[in-house]
């Protein structure tokens, strides 16, 4: 049984070594954040290998099923995409933090609330940024552009982890070096989300320095390492959340500056192959280039696809020695990992899963022949309550017919190995779109402005690749004066159960709250509101939404607590004050 002394704050790592081959070094040490003894000894920090070893093991942390699992909850489930399985037994594994988080009756000690991968991929890169640079003078195999290619790495991923820390938990801790040994002061407080954006925007813009391209290898690493493409992707995605809070047009303008470069850096490496070889088949050039709606399930989430052209950046789990997404499978696909499991711990809501061809508001679906309704849904715009989830479960491509599947129970495989997708290029897109679309809001909507058009361009390029009738194409003329639900409608319908949907809400929120919320306080320090816009999209899936709005008074309830283990062993934790441990006091 573990005991608090060597579970502090859970940044507990088992260090196994993946070379993302098959070799590995495993020595497992179950205590505090700390790395495997072998990793902290200099005698270790000698070659060029075991420097890549630790970056690749650092990366290897978000594949912990924990990382996946809470990614999915954070990002998906808490929002109007998803719903416990009907039939889930009150046996499995996680059914009370599901309900406690379905019924935001949400208790500190929930499962969901730990953060110990992301923290422990944190002290890996922090490890490397300590140590990595004096193997430039012991080993000749590993030189200065080598060092600098590493830096950019683990900056990067420092910043990814961080990113996703403060979105969740408001006020996280920021480690001020690596840890090494049990004797190292963890006792450290938590920072505000301001400091954390700009320290993760500095981190990333001097990554962006050193980093390599996004076609500089030729294979996985060209989607599995955070390249010049995955940084750009994630500083839009940073300066459009801080932007969305502060409504700060440099900041959307930040974005889209970002935002273009993955844009052309992903068109011009394209069209510099020798051939426009799996996308646009025509040949002709055009401002993306994304696979063909035939082609698109089995590019992106297929058992023969994944890290696409059109991807920028994929945790690895297709690759050789990786081992199963268990998280994903879990959550998705088999609810404990069992053979005879036919479905996983949740499904899509009828919001997600049917058509309202009037597009009152009840569907983000409005169209009947928008082929991924039927890629990502089994048994879509039916008349049940949930859905079983096609995207990243189902083999192979549900084909062009626009109808739909019924869930195959038992033909699917066995070894969920796909890998889980941060960002590409539709993402990328419609972080531009509404970047844009504020712009011209925050310009007074010019007549002059052709923002608002240029966003809908992007909408309707993504919109169209999906479509298999030309003739049920969106139109401008319909959508001019409400761009900013038609970009979060597009983005749901395009990136659903990819962990994205509850954050496109919470910058919703604050785009829509009576007074701006204040980034450089801490939820301790004062908290705002929650808007109204938000309550009518965020529990909308729901039966009695009110009772619910009752339960998330204000901005506190977006947020995650801090798990309960934490809070008791690093005393300088401030718990969120809206949630109360269930542990009885001594």
């Amino acid at each position: 049984m573990m005991t608090k002394t060597n579970k502090i704050t859970r940044w507990v790592i088992c260090a196994a070594f993946f070379t993302l081959h098959s070799s590995l070094f495993i020595s497992c040490v179950d205590t505090v954040i700390l790395p495997d003894n072998k990793t902290v000894d200099d005698d270790f920090w000698q070659k060029k290998t075991e420097v890549d070893a630790v970056v690749a093991t650092a990366y290897a942390q978000l594949r912990n099923a924990v990382a996946v699992r809470n990614m999915i909850v954070w990002g998906d489930f808490r929002s109007d995409e998803l719903v416990i399985t009907n039939s889930l037994p009150a046996t499995a594994s996680f059914y009370n933090d599901l309900q406690q988080i379905y019924s935001h009756n949400i208790v500190p000690e929930n499962a969901f609330t730990e953060w110990h991968p992301f923290y422990s991929a944190i002290n890996y890169c922090n490890l490397v940024l300590e140590k990595a640079e004096s193997v430039i003078s012991v080993d000749p195999d590993y030189m200065q552009g080598d060092y600098e290619a590493n830096k950019a790495q683990v900056l990067a991923l420092r910043a990814l982890c961080y990113f996703y820390l403060s979105r969740v938990f408001h006020d996280v801790p920021v480690t001020q070096g690596a840890y090494m040994n049990s004797s190292d002061d963890m006792n450290i407080g938590q920072v505000s989300p301001a400091e954390v954006l700009d320290m993760c925007i500095n981190d990333l813009q001097e990554a962006s320095k050193y980093a390599v391209s996004g076609s500089t290898y030729g294979d996985w690493r060209d989607k599995g390492y955070l390249n010049q493409d995955g940084i750009n992707a994630l500083l839009a995605d940073i300066y459009l959340w801080r932007a969305s809070v502060n409504r700060d047009a440099s900041d959307y303008q930040a974005c889209v500056d970002c935002c273009d470069k993955v844009i052309k850096a992903k068109k011009e490496a394209y069209e510099q192959t020798p051939a426009f070889r799996r996308l646009g088949g025509d040949a002709v050039k055009k401002d993306y280039y994304l696979s063909e709606n035939s082609d698109m399930y089995n590019n992106l989430f297929g058992q023969a696809g994944q890290n696409a052209d059109e991807s920028i950046f994929e945790l690895q789990f297709k690759l050789s020695g990786n081992g199963s997404n268990t998280g994903l499978d879990q959550m998705y696909y088999r609810y404990e990992n069992k053979t005879g499991n036919s479905y996983g711990y949740l499904k899509a809501s009828g919001v997600f899963a049917t058509i309202d061809e009037t597009n009152s508001g009840k569907s983000i679906w409005f169209n009947t022949v928008d082929q991924r309704l039927f890629e990502y849904l089994y048994d879509a715009n039916g008349t049940v309550d949930q859905y079983g989830l096609r995207k990243y479960v189902a083999l192979a491509t549900a084909g062009s017919s626009g109808t739909a599947q019924s869930n195959p129970s038992g033909s699917r495989t066995n070894a969920m190995n796909r890998n889980w997708i941060f960002y590409r290029l539709t993402d990328v897109m419609l972080m531009k779109a509404e970047a844009l679309v504020q712009l011209y809001d925050l310009n007074g909507k010019s007549a002059t402005d052709t923002r608002n058009e240029d966003a809908f361009n992007i909408c309707k390029f993504v919109n169209d690749r999906a479509i298999t009738n030309t003739g049920k194409s969106i139109s401008y003329v319909v959508y001019k004066d409400k761009m900013e639900s038609l970009v979060l409608e597009e983005r749901a319908r395009e990136l659903c159960f990819e962990g994205k949907r509850w954050y496109d809400l919470m910058r919703y929120n604050y785009r829509h709250t009576s007074t701006p919320a204040d980034l450089t306080k801490k939820l301790s320090e004062g908290y705002g509101t929650v808007s109204d816009e938000f309550y009518e999209l965020a529990l909308r899936k729901y039966t009695v939404p009110a009772a619910m709005k009752a339960k998330m008074r204000d901005e506190r309830y977006l947020y995650m607590p801090i798990n309960q283990d934490e809070v008791e062993i690093n005393t300088s934790l401030v718990q969120n004050s809206a949630y109360k441990s269930t542990k009885t006091k001594k």
